[in-house]
């Protein structure tokens, strides 16, 4: 009964470890691929956009003011990453070199601080 005893113990402490283990990996792994994610990101200034960039900002986005510009490739093409923001409202977009909009996603106010 005795050895059951351990047997159980010994059982019980090999799963905790176990998943403690799991979680340690898995945030290590979200980490890299942070890591790399930002590495392909390169901060550009505003003023440098291409012109097809600024006129499609203009025309779709009137009133809202870039913050921020990021130059990165996404299926071997060149496309810019911008945030924008317009009374209190911020939006992320994902714009080719033509000008063609790709991604638009609306950010949460609690969000904000995350823009960086």
């Amino acid at each position: 009964m005795r050895k059951l005893s351990y047997l159980i113990v010994f059982a019980a402490l090999s799963l905790i470890s176990t998943t403690t283990f799991a979680q340690e990996v898995k945030e290590e792994v979200k980490a890299e691929v942070k890591k790399v994610l930002q590495e392909d990101k390169v901060e550009v200034k505003l003023s440098e956009l291409p012109e097809a960039v600024t006129d499609a900002l203009g025309d779709e986005f009137e009133g809202y003011t870039a913050k921020k510009a990021y130059k990165t490739k996404k299926e071997d093409k060149e496309v810019f990453y911008i945030k924008l923001e317009k009374e209190g409202k911020y939006i992320k977009i994902l714009i080719d070199a033509e000008g063609r909009v790709i991604e638009k996603k609306e950010i949460e106010i609690k969000e904000k601080s995350k823009l960086g």
